[in-house]
């Protein structure tokens, strides 16, 4: 069952796709946690390995070049420069316009397995942003239709970016290249606010909010 765009009473004019002022990410609220020990760079498992006699240098060139190149690649240190701006300035600009907010929501943040979150701790509850950057387009777009089998209900949204689903209980999933983008509204009220938001919608919104961001900028 596809889900058709539908028009968004919480969105201001102009808001929807776009795009930020600039598109370098503004620093971060919070403080960034940085990745488990468990997540270091793998160690190569050539490194230590004695050489036989006949071996020429040569040939260890090559076989350390070959297991090089068939080694995983280790896991980004910091997040990327598209994945910071779920944190920056121009959304949480947008985030405080659309719930009309008398000072910018204070924020939280995480980063660990190339998967960073960014929580805007609202009035009415914590609203989620995480950004999942894959190796390549194929890795990413596997990511993201794993993500949908553990959403009970994620039905198809139309006219968000290359492909998007959405859940009845206020989840947003969307990708752009390697980038894969989940905004979870759970926490929230259903309805809330003077103006009865839906927090389905306000998912949506948000993600288009930073699609708009992330039009014509690659990864680092």
């Amino acid at each position: 069952m596809t889900r058709r765009t539908r028009g968004l009473g919480l969105v201001a004019s102009g808001l929807i796709l776009a795009g930020c002022a600039s598109t370098q990410a503004a620093t971060p609220q919070s403080t960034i946690v940085a990745p488990a020990a468990g997540s270091a760079a793998p160690v190569d498992a050539t490194s230590g390995m004695s050489m036989s006699s006949g071996s020429s240098s040569a040939s260890s060139a090559s076989a350390s070049a070959s297991a090089s190149a068939s080694a995983p690649a280790s896991a980004a240190s910091q997040p990327t420069k598209t994945a910071l701006m779920v944190c920056g300035d121009d959304i949480g600009g947008q985030i405080q316009q659309v719930l009309k907010l008398t000072s910018p929501a204070k924020t939280t943040s995480t980063f660990a397995d190339e998967l960073y979150t960014c929580t805007y701790q609202l009035p009415v509850g914590p609203l989620a942003l995480s950004v999942k950057h894959s190796a390549t387009n194929a890795i990413a777009g596997q990511f993201f239709d794993d993500q949908r089998a553990k959403l009970p209900g994620a039905e198809a949204l139309i006219g968000l970016g290359e492909r998007a689903y959405g859940t009845p209980t206020g989840i947003a999933v969307t990708i752009k290249d390697n980038e894969t983008l989940i905004v979870d509204a759970t926490k929230l009220p259903t309805v809330f606010g003077a103006e009865m938001q839906k927090r389905t919608d306000l998912a949506y919104e948000i993600a288009s909010d930073v699609l708009g961001c992330w039009t014509g900028d690659g990864d680092e």
